[in-house]
């Protein structure tokens, strides 16, 4: 029986902290912060500044203060002002419905702390980082219903309130880098109460409608969001024909095979710092130049080297005369080619980006 093979690109863990589901407590937690953080607005009283709390009414507070008209504190004093909300319905939004089943959304992330933006592979033409592909599911639109209680002990107050909820309504609620969905306003009903003795509250009430979306993590047991890689680095070899006339057999191919293998051989490797004039490879090894391309291979130019981009040429002629910038030496025991500059019009640092392709093997 044939075994299928597993392709392991798309056997990848979710970046938690990138990406994941969005439950209703997303959508409950991302109101309630835009609310707080950018609606409700500062309140002068005495000559004071105070800020409005705002409060999630589960089913103890919400029946106390629909009963009583108004909420106490610890130690029983009426709380003003105070703004308390909590999510009355779900409903299914029949007008942004899709066949979830056949149907996904794509999302690329191009770079990250672990894939991080370079220009070495723009100057060198070759293959950048690996983009990060996310397959979401279509998630389950709903519209999502709050009821919204305000409580001020001065007209004033519960103006400057009201006029900033009504300004922010028919916007997108949320953060510019997580969650925003479209919330709209009903009307507002207002109320003047007499709570203990001869304090006056004044309450107002609202509506509010949230365009949102639901996306568990799993359903079925599979994750709705999968993530892919794309190719790092495309390499192109030889391809050789052995069944025309001119390659009747083998022969001619192993003939020159170290030729074939020495022109296909392209290798990148990032450097490792030594001193300020010193930088060395590590686990390579320098290929023997075949004896058919003495005297053709351009040697001067057998590596290419980039510190932060920049391309550092072998060295210029004057005269007729070669002045190498850097000079080079292979180490067959330690597998190592140590590179040492003579021209640069700078130090090097611990800290510069070195990347060096040329005809050496890496072990």
């Amino acid at each position: 029986m044939d075994r299928k093979e597993t392709n392991r690109a798309k056997q990848l863990p979710i970046d938690k902290e990138y990406v994941k589901g969005v439950s209703l407590i997303d959508i409950d937690t991302t109101i309630a912060e835009y609310m707080s953080n950018v609606i409700i607005p500062d309140l002068e009283e005495n000559g004071n500044i105070i800020k409005a709390p705002l409060i999630y009414g589960n089913a103890e507070r919400w029946n106390g203060a629909r009963k009583e008209g108004y909420l106490r504190d610890a130690r029983g004093r009426i709380q003003t002002p105070l703004v308390m909300f909590k999510r009355n319905s779900i409903e299914r939004n029949p007008a942004l419905q899709h066949f979830k089943e056949q149907l996904t959304m794509p999302a690329v992330r191009k770079y990250s702390p672990k894939n991080r933006y370079e220009r070495f592979s723009l100057q060198t033409g070759v293959a950048g980082p690996a983009y990060e592909n996310y397959s979401v599911a279509v998630p389950s639109y709903v519209t999502v219903t709050y009821e919204v209680m305000i409580w001020t002990a001065f007209t004033e107050h519960m103006n400057k309130i009201v006029e900033a909820f009504q300004f922010a309504t028919d916007r997108y609620w949320g953060k510019e880098d997580g969650y925003r969905f479209k919330t709209s306003l009903e009307t507002f009903e207002n109320q003047q109460e007499v709570g203990q003795g001869t304090e006056r509250i004044i309450r107002t009430t609202f509506t509010m409608v949230v365009n949102a979306y639901l996306l568990p993590e799993k359903y079925n047991a599979k994750p709705t969001i999968k993530k892919t890689l794309t190719p790092k680095r495309v390499q192109f070899g030889i391809e050789t024909d052995l069944s025309g006339n001119g390659f009747s057999g083998a022969s001619l191919y192993n003939e020159y095979a170290q030729v074939v293998n020495f022109i296909g051989l392209k290798s990148v490797q990032t450097a490792e710092f030594i001193n300020a004039t010193t930088i060395k490879l590590t686990n390579v090894r320098k290929p023997v130049l075949p004896s058919e391309l003495i005297g053709v291979f351009d040697t001067n130019n057998w590596f290419r080297i980039y510190i932060n981009g920049n391309f550092i040429s072998r060295g210029n002629y004057n005269n007729g005369v070669f002045t190498p910038n850097y000079s080079y030496t292979f180490n067959n025991n330690t597998n190592e080619i140590v590179f040492t500059f003579t021209g640069l019009s700078f130090p090097l640092d611990g800290d510069d980006e070195i990347e060096i392709t040329g005809k050496f093997e890496q072990l």
